[in-house]
């Protein structure tokens, strides 16, 4: 299970509600590929757009896939470990990892002057509620998550 799904579930992953077509939405969403299941969560690219509006959906979200996989291009390029992580370490170490060397590369930007935005240490991160798994608030989140007609509202199908 994808600790990133079980967030979601338990409602530990933080809410970014938003709305779309005035319809409203509680959790992130992610741009992924075809090979990813159809949930609430993920947005798959238009196959064969039919108008300009759609179009220009594609477009934006293709672009926006692509900076995400050049950023972690970049992570992958100076911090060698990234390469070849998955085989030697648990789920818990592999994360350590990736977030240390998330860190490590946002402090090189900022020593280099090159940062994308200033570090506050006076924000607060709004606490949140755990659920346990199996229980029948975790299920709840968990039919949201994996509603297949949100994925395909947001999908624009």
């Amino acid at each position: 299970m994808s600790p990133l799904l079980v967030d979601m579930y338990s409602e530990t992953a933080p809410d970014y509600s938003f709305q779309v077509a005035g319809t409203s939405y509680r959790n992130e969403y992610y741009l992924v590929d075809e090979i990813y299941l159809e949930r609430a969560c993920f947005v798959k690219s238009l196959s064969c757009p039919n108008d300009r509006k759609r179009l220009k959906f594609k477009r934006a979200q293709e672009r926006a896939r692509k900076d995400v996989e050049r950023a972690f291009g970049a992570l992958k390029k100076r911090c060698y470990i990234l390469k070849y992580l998955a085989p030697y370490m648990e789920e818990k170490k592999m994360s350590d990892v990736m977030y240390t060397c998330i860190i490590l590369h946002n402090m090189i930007l900022e020593d280099e002057g090159n940062a994308v935005c200033e570090y506050n240490e006076n924000e607060t991160v709004p606490s949140t509620q755990v659920f346990e798994v199996g229980s029948a608030e975790y299920m709840s989140r968990r039919a949201l998550v994996n509603d297949v007609e949100t994925h395909h509202v947001l999908r624009g199908t």
